[in-house]
């Protein structure tokens, strides 16, 4: 735990914890589309094999960056960071409207689960190419996860919250805006970077932000009003998608 005061553009970097992160069978049969022991037996049996395999492939890391408060500017439709304009679109900006600052984050999985899904894919074996991929992605949503719980600690110690988090590429978001992120991190922040059409490099991570202040909540994602269909919000239900599968 941080005891010494909260600097406003401190940066901070982690190394989780494999072992926090792992997921389990249900959440990838969910990823396929079915409920807990419902996917068919050849998926479960690869699932199974899998992810004992994971760990020796995991390589987390993640960290933040909370702006200078007097740096940062709510609008209707966007905020903006030292300067740096991010069209965000009003449903997040509205989100934002009662922050303080925002926390810049990174998270990844490193290289290696996305070299070894490609290496099974190319080998002819592309249902364990999948479920690689799709462990990949659930373990960088874990990061993320461990690592809000990790900025709320920080910005506690003022005596603020946090909002939910978000990313370029939803909520009318553009995915472009990823080099307005980057350009107020480090480079090669958390070993990440971008490629010019801000394509993530490992592409298993997550970047974007998170609304900080006295008077900010965390709330449910509003799905209903956005138009995003294949978000994974829209997934967390496993009983709702396994209605839908």
């Amino acid at each position: 735990m941080l005891t010494r005061e909260l600097a406003a553009n401190d940066i901070l970097t982690f190394t989780p914890p494999i072992f926090d992160l792992l997921v389990d069978c249900a959440t990838i049969e969910r990823d396929f589309g079915y409920r807990k022991g419902n996917a068919p037996e050849p998926i479960r049996e690869v699932i199974a094999e899998v992810l004992p395999l994971v760990p020796a492939r995991v390589e987390p890391r993640c960290g933040f960056r909370v702006l200078p408060a007097d740096a940062v500017i709510v609008n209707a439709d966007s905020f903006s960071g030292e300067g740096v304009e991010f069209l965000t679109g009003p449903i997040i900006a509205k989100q934002l409207r009662k922050s303080s600052s925002v926390a810049i984050y990174v998270s990844t999985v490193g290289p290696a689960m996305e070299r070894w899904a490609s290496q099974l894919m190319a080998e002819g074996d592309m249902m364990r190419g999948y479920v690689v991929d799709a462990i990949a992605s659930e373990i960088v949503e874990e990061a993320s996860e461990w690592l809000e719980k990790k900025i709320s600690a920080f910005v506690e110690q003022r005596g603020w919250s946090v909002t939910n988090r978000y990313s370029p590429g939803y909520c009318d978001w553009p995915v472009a805006d990823q080099h307005k992120l980057f350009s107020l991190l480090p480079p090669g922040f958390c070993g990440v970077t971008l490629t010019s059409s801000a394509l993530m490099l490992p592409i298993k991570s997550i970047s974007g932000i998170i609304g900080v202040g006295a008077g900010v909540t965390r709330g449910a994602y509003q799905c209903s009003i956005c138009e995003l269909k294949d978000c994974f919000r829209r997934r967390e239900d496993p009983e709702q998608v396994g209605e839908d599968a």
